[in-house]
């Protein structure tokens, strides 16, 4: 009997330890390279400009994320604007981050910038220098330094909006990232990266704007993030899992760039009254 007992403990741990296995090391050990962003792939995205709406699960719209991309020769940006507008508890904020690609198609540097905070400026950085990537999180007098791995760091997001293209996806693909959660930065005044797995999981067809679209369906370990990328690597739909907010649902929609001017001339004009209110506050 105690040994049918110690037998049955045995296979147990045996069978737990393999699933934690399987769900937590192997996705970090078998991870690839992320999409790769040759040079013709950043020349054909020129010019791109994209417009998604955040909504809760109930289907109440929260704000409005664009995306723009200016590429030549030497180097690709990435233009990512997202507002929250109407979410209880935080007040309404910009968040405006930068993204740049060598001439490779290799992540070179990333800005971020969160905008609405009172009296406090939000500013997050990095710069990939030889193997590793260090980073500055500036949280008004409060400064902090991580040295990422260029490694695990050739593909970065925010916690909102994880993914922005994701071109010649195949299923079975995995590979490593860094997000950073720009809404613990505006509610708890601290922030982090952290070090997500994406994988392509299947293939699914989904009703996107009156039509039906075979998507790749990307998820992530932690389970947290997931999207649906059409064959053109256009991310179409996007779930996050946000502290304090619970699910959000990202959906591309038609672009509407005056909004975005609009938007922006209103941050500007709050900024530059609380830098009145309070020299030196915002340089």
């Amino acid at each position: 009997m105690y040994r049918l007992f110690s037998l049955a403990v045995v296979l147990l741990w045996l069978g737990a330890m393999t699933a934690l296995f399987v769900r937590d090391v192997w996705p970090a050990w078998s991870a690839q390279d992320p999409p790769q962003m040759t040079p013709g792939k950043l020349a054909s995205l020129d010019g791109l400009q994209e417009q998604s709406g955040f909504f809760q699960v109930d289907g109440q719209r929260i704000g409005t994320a664009w995306h723009r991309v200016n590429s030549n020769d030497a180097r690709t940006a990435v233009y990512s604007t997202m507002l929250l507008d109407g979410i209880k508890m935080i007040p309404q904020v910009l968040i405006e981050t930068e993204t740049y690609f060598d001439a490779e198609g290799n992540l070179d540097a990333f800005n971020m910038d969160v905008h609405g905070v009172p009296l406090t400026r939000i500013r997050i950085q990095g710069e990939r220098r030889g193997i590793y990537f260090p980073c500055e999180l500036r949280i008004g007098p409060l400064v902090r330094q991580a040295n990422l791995e260029v490694s695990a760091s050739r593909m970065i997001g925010e916690s909102l909006r994880p993914f922005a293209f994701l071109p010649d996806l195949r299923v079975g693909q995995s590979w490593r990232m860094q997000v950073l959660d720009p809404i613990s930065a505006v509610m708890g005044r601290q922030t982090q990266f952290e070090q997500i797995v994406a994988r392509v999981a299947a293939k699914e067809t989904i009703d996107h704007n009156d039509r039906s679209v075979e998507c790749f369906v990307v998820e992530t370990s932690p389970e947290k993030f997931r999207a649906w990328v059409d064959s053109k690597g256009q991310v179409l739909i996007q779930e996050a899992e946000t502290p304090g907010l619970g699910k959000l649902v990202l959906r591309n929609e038609p672009y509407d760039g005056l909004e975005l001017k609009e938007w922006k001339k209103r941050f500007l004009v709050k900024s530059s009254r609380s830098s009145k209110q309070k020299p030196g506050l915002n340089r």
